[in-house]
């Protein structure tokens, strides 16, 4: 390793940043899909109702209008100028849009259905856009490239909710959390390692595997993404966990180093002894982390997948890199690891006569920057701390157990579901829109329970054997909503084929 050290930086270097740029358009490569079981029986009735019926679009996008003050959406003027508007826009982008359907489009059809798209006091309407698009990903990229003319409808004031607004709100709120979390992360870290360190150049080692880490992980997703699916939650997966361990192996490799150079060892005798320790330990804690998120790929869902590739790419870029790249560096800074210090700052004229400063970075130095050997060490904060632990086992341990106990105790309450506009934050446009739809239109869903029922025995299913697994459908605790009629939550679908009749209908999500 110290022999061929510039040899292992140039290699290392140019490998993970040409994965970086390589992952640079995983972004557009990234599913949506693969939250759900493809073996598991609602998977299998939502294919068989595709199959028969078609896919199912009308959740796809709904716009929320309103009628200008003083009038209802029944006014001439403004439905003539909404509905036009709606059809420039479809006509617009064909490639993408199959149409739209609303009260809008037939206000004095007598059907239950499209008259309850508008609410009593005729204040609000919806319409329903359906997209084009075969697959999950196809859908949301139409929906990509139609929201900006979407948004312009009725001056802007267009509300927008449905599945589509939704994943799209969700995957850019995800984007760009991820974006400023490294842009804040790294110099945070980079900060907080100059406490623990004492010097630039040794608190920036650790930041300097993270950031490679991560470009490298990126490129490895984008090279798992050319021969199957990667979701994007894979994504952030890789900046938060490349970069929490990365830093934490760092930490390890650089703080031994710097033992070893305080112990009297030249530089090739240090870094050799920091890998055959350090460097064990982060190995063997890279492989125990990676042993145990291997068994996630046994869950059928596609999504965990994604998050054990990332999980596994992260985690073992960042122990590569800390038992290659890192003690490589360090054989070529040797004793020049302590390099830009907290004494750098003497060679500021006014900080260096004025008797208080000059005192100050004595001591903050002497606190700081002094590689400590480990007998040193030992006798510190940290070496005291664990000998106090060590006489008082229990008087540590049962806290910390009973702390434990306490943090489980909230996940008796979790509730796990598919993707939800509570995901995103309050005060967000898509989540406020969606909740606004949910409140106006209760007997409508844009995501809603589908009942698939097949007959056994050759022959249509019975009116009677609908109303049957209706009404044991209804007795389930929660399945309705308490102050929603029941007899509004229910759109029964066309009859199908011959020897097969499979009614779909629309129901409130469960409270």
């Amino acid at each position: 390793m110290y022999r061929y050290r510039f040899i292992v930086i140039g290699v290392t270097v140019a490998l993970c940043l040409g994965g970086g740029v390589f992952g640079l358009s995983l972004g557009k490569h990234v599913t949506q899909s693969g939250f759900y079981d493809d073996s598991s029986q609602s998977v299998k009735a939502s294919i068989l109702g595709d199959q028969v019926y078609g896919r199912d679009r009308t959740g796809h996008i709904v716009a929320i209008f309103k009628a200008p003050d003083g009038k209802t959406v029944n006014d001439a003027a403004w439905s003539k100028k909404i509905t036009d508007e709606l059809n420039r826009f479809v006509q617009d982008h064909p490639d993408q849009v199959m149409g739209w359907a609303g009260y809008l489009r037939a206000p004095d059809t007598t059907s239950p259905v499209v008259k309850g798209m508008a609410t009593e006091d005729k204040k609000y309407t919806f319409v329903s856009i359906p997209l084009k698009g075969d697959d999950d990903d196809t859908i949301l990229t139409n929906y990509k490239d139609i929201a900006p003319s979407l948004q312009k409808l009725d001056g802007g004031t267009v509300q927008l909710a449905g599945l589509e607004p939704v994943a799209e709100a969700l995957t850019g709120t995800i984007a760009t959390d991820q974006r400023r979390m490294e842009v804040l992360a790294l110099p945070l870290v980079a900060v907080v390692l100059f406490l623990v360190f004492g010097g630039a150049v040794a608190a920036c080692l650790p930041v300097m595997v993270g950031g490679l880490s991560i470009a490298g992980a990126l490129g490895i997703l984008r090279l798992v993404a050319v021969f199957g699916p990667v979701h994007f939650f894979a994504q952030p997966v890789v900046s938060l966990i490349g970069l929490g361990i990365a830093v934490d192996y760092g930490l390890f490799v650089v703080s031994r180093f710097r033992e070893e150079i305080a112990e009297g060892y030249d530089t090739e005798a240090a870094v050799r002894r920091t890998v055959m320790t350090a460097g064990r330990t982060v190995a063997f804690s890279a492989v125990l982390i990676i042993a145990s998120g291997i068994s996630l790929l046994m869950l059928p869902q596609g999504f965990v997948k994604s998050l054990t590739y990332a999980l596994i790419a992260a985690v073992g870029l960042a122990a590569l890199l800390s038992i290659t790249l890192l003690p490589a560096v360090l054989g070529v800074l040797g004793r020049h690891v302590d390099a830009l210090g907290v004494r750098t700052a003497f060679r500021v004229p006014f900080l260096r006569n004025w008797k208080v400063s000059r005192a100050y970075l004595n001591w903050l130095a002497d606190r700081l920057q002094k590689t400590k050997t480990r007998e040193e060490v030992e006798a510190g904060f940290w070496g005291k701390l664990v000998n106090w632990v060590m006489r008082r086992p229990l008087v540590f341990a049962i806290p910390i157990v009973l702390g434990m106990i306490l943090l489980v105790i909230p996940l008796f309450n979790l509730s796990l579901g598919g993707m939800s506009e509570k995901y995103l934050p309050p005060n967000n446009s898509v989540r406020q829109s969606q909740e606004h739809f949910d409140q106006l239109f209760p007997g409508y869903r844009t995501n809603p329970l589908t009942l698939v029922i097949q007959s056994t025995n050759h022959q249509p299913v019975t009116d009677q054997q609908v109303a049957d697994i209706r009404s044991k459908a209804m007795s389930i605790s929660g399945f309705i909503e308490p102050d929603n009629d029941p007899a509004n939550m229910w759109q029964e679908r066309s009859v199908a084929p011959a020897r097969r009749r499979i009614p779909r209908y629309g129901c409130c999500r469960t409270g």
